[in-house]
């Protein structure tokens, strides 16, 4: 073998060997970022899922505290109201006609049946036999008592696509958004629509209040922090939904609850 077909064969062999070498760094480079890549989505789930285990665990906390504050209510607060009632009636007898005891009187019916129906509305268990639907409902009508607020409530589908748990996260969800309006909007009118179309759960609150910027309120701290409004895009994730407040086109807001769903059969009840 002569000094060229040396050097020929060197340099075919090294060309291999350098060939060698760049596939292989070429494959592990490709292997590092699809394990990296990997590694990230892994991290991404874990923590998604995480996030969603704590929103799942608050709300069985906020759940079990609304039931035994309603027991509460239902069973120690509206049954002592009663006793004095009773106690009142006695005293109407000695002085009848009284207008200071009819007054009370009346006062006390009101107050009484106004508490148990708020006993009814924090009851998970109430909601769960009655369904979304009449849940709001009852809602609508014990606020339009309470309030100087016309409401008008309609529902393009009353056989909702939703499970129990997820009507009671809606629901909950509704109420903050009724105490919202109620406490800060100075609306005189409001309207509830609920309906279902296309595979999408959707809940619209308008109302002809003040209005507000949704965004700057979320992003506010302290005495004007927006917390009730991220208690709601907290729970509307927690369904894999959004909640979202537009101003409406000449005054008040817009609010916005949308859930996609999944299949389900058109025959069945989730109730």
């Amino acid at each position: 073998m002569n000094h060229n077909t040396e050097i020929l064969v060197s340099f075919a062999v090294g060309s291999i060997v350098l060939f060698g070498l760049i596939t292989f760094m070429i494959l592990f480079l490709t292997i590092f970022q699809r394990r990296q890549q990997q590694f990230k989505q892994e991290k991404a789930t874990l923590k998604a899922q995480f996030e969603q285990e704590i929103l799942v665990s608050q709300n069985e906390v906020k759940e079990e505290t609304m039931r035994y504050i309603s027991r509460e209510l239902h069973d120690n607060v509206a049954q002592m109201l009663s006793l004095v009632k009773i106690q009142l009636n006695g005293i109407g007898e000695l002085l009848p006609h009284h207008p200071k005891v009819m007054v009370s009187k009346d006062y006390l019916t009101a107050a009484i049946n106004d508490l148990r129906a708020l006993s009814k509305t924090l009851n998970t268990d109430n909601i769960l036999h009655e369904g979304l639907a009449a849940a709001i409902d009852f809602e609508l009508h014990r606020i339009e008592k309470i309030s100087d607020i016309t409401i008008h409530f309609t529902k393009h589908n009353t056989r909702l696509g939703l499970d129990a748990k997820q009507e009671i996260v809606v629901f909950r969800i509704f109420q903050e958004l009724l105490q919202n309006v109620v406490k800060h909007a100075h609306a005189k009118n409001m309207s509830v629509c609920l309906e279902e179309s296309k595979g999408i759960f959707k809940l619209e609150v308008q109302d002809d209040g003040v209005g507000f910027d949704f965004e700057t309120k979320l992003k506010n701290k302290g005495f004007e922090s927006g917390s009730g409004l991220t208690n709601m895009v907290y729970r509307a994730h927690l369904l894999g939904g959004r909640f979202e407040v537009s101003k409406a086109p000449s005054q008040g807001s817009i609010s916005t609850l949308t859930i996609p769903l999944p299949q389900h059969n058109e025959n069945s009840s989730p109730h």
